[in-house]
């Protein structure tokens, strides 16, 4: 009737309109009834039964608990495999350009340390690179910054934890470089284009697609030896001054994530024979006294 009282729904009535309640009330239940179960039977037997019980509830646990095991070895490996290749890398720089004697060679105490890049230019992502180590870890302005692929670029401003390293791509960049099969030397520098070239290369320099150019160890700041980048173009050009030579990086500044910052030691070892960094500390200039009765 349409006018007649009617009784309002309770909550056990409106979850009889809904299906999904209905599925969650049933399953509460069945826990709940299994659980009482459990309870109930001897204890010697309650193991037995639940044992398969938690062997599937675990399950999914074991297998995130053993793939983030993974992970952190695998990643832990990735950190030892990069630095040993650093290594070998600055170790190859330094055989390349031993002298003949490599008995004369002496040791020198080189550090690597590893960094993260946790910052970059907001502009190209590719000029300057913020790393996580800073002075308290020994790192210094001018200090090389490389990855295993070969020259990232150098330290310019150091804090206590953090500091700036400028890439190779910056626009501030020079490089003294020479051709590893050749032995021309150049100016490896990025142009307005984002490329890098190489100055200063004379025009009849043998220069060619496919040739590794490395550090010359002239600029007081990166050892000799190096890896830069590689050829790509060298076009002969009679009336330019310079040939035109064009390398690709070796490391993709862009997407590196971890670097490693060489720490060159204090005092460089004399009386020895040539050493591989002498060309990294700034000689002694001493100033004669003037003659008298001038």
């Amino acid at each position: 009737m349409t006018g007649g009282w009617r009784r309002p729904l309770c909550a056990a009535d409106t979850s009889l309109l809904n299906p999904a309640a209905v599925r969650k009330d049933r399953a509460a239940w069945l826990v709940i009834v299994l659980g009482l179960i459990l309870l109930l039977i001897p204890n010697r037997l309650r193991i037995t039964v639940a044992q398969p019980f938690q062997t599937v509830l675990l399950a999914p646990l074991r297998i995130v608990t053993s793939a983030s095991r993974s992970l952190r070895e695998a990643r832990a490996e990735n950190d030892r495999l990069s630095l040993l290749a650093a290594r070998l890398a600055v170790e190859n720089a330094r055989l390349q350009s031993a002298s003949p004697n490599l008995a004369a060679e002496p040791a020198v105490g080189l550090e690597l340390l590893s960094a993260s890049v946790i910052g970059r230019d907001l502009t190209t992502f590719e000029h300057w690179l913020v790393i996580s180590r800073g002075s308290l870890h020994g790192i210094e302005v001018g200090a090389p910054v490389i990855t295993p692929d070969g020259v990232c670029g150098k330290v310019v401003s150091c804090g206590p934890h953090q500091a700036l390293v400028q890439t190779l791509l910056a626009p501030e960049s020079r490089i003294s470089v020479i051709n590893l099969r050749s032995r021309e030397p150049a100016l490896a520098r990025p142009d307005r284009f984002g490329q890098v070239v190489l100055d200063y290369a004379p025009k009849d320099a043998d220069f060619r697609p496919g040739d590794t150019v490395v550090t010359a160890g002239l600029g007081m700041v990166f050892p000799k030896g190096l890896r830069v980048g590689e050829v790509t173009s060298a076009p002969d050009r009679p009336e330019a001054l310079f040939k035109p030579v064009t390398i690709r990086p070796f490391t993709d500044v862009s997407r590196v994530e971890r670097v490693f910052v060489l720490s060159l030691p204090e005092v460089p070892q004399a009386d020895t024979g040539p050493a591989w960094l002498d060309n990294t500390a700034p000689p002694e200039v001493s100033i004669p006294d003037q003659p008298s009765g001038q």
